[in-house]
């Protein structure tokens, strides 16, 4: 299974997704790449890949991968609380 779609995430810089990519670490995830981001959550198959496009200061990811039994909706759920978080962080940190 690929692509299965692609959310663009505005007011995004570096700053917020290294907050993100800590996040997803602490919750078991395994990171690599630098800009793409491949991330593999080891939950129910999930693998996601991430692209900071500075310039526009926007966070596009992407579900690679999933679990046949796992709804996309679940996981840009998932995906969408933990984006809105950081950013909350990110406020509150400034």
């Amino acid at each position: 299974m690929s692509d299965y779609s692609t959310h663009r995430y505005e007011n995004f810089d570096r700053g917020k997704v290294d907050a993100l990519l800590r996040a997803l670490r602490q919750n078991g995830a395994a990171v690599s790449g630098d800009n793409p981001w491949e991330v593999d959550t080891h939950l129910s198959g999930v693998k996601l890949r991430g692209r900071l496009n500075e310039d526009a200061s926007n966070l596009e990811v992407t579900v690679v991968d999933r679990d046949w039994y796992v709804p996309c909706s679940m996981v840009w759920q998932k995906i969408d609380e933990l984006v809105h978080c950081t950013q909350a962080m990110a406020v509150l940190e400034v």
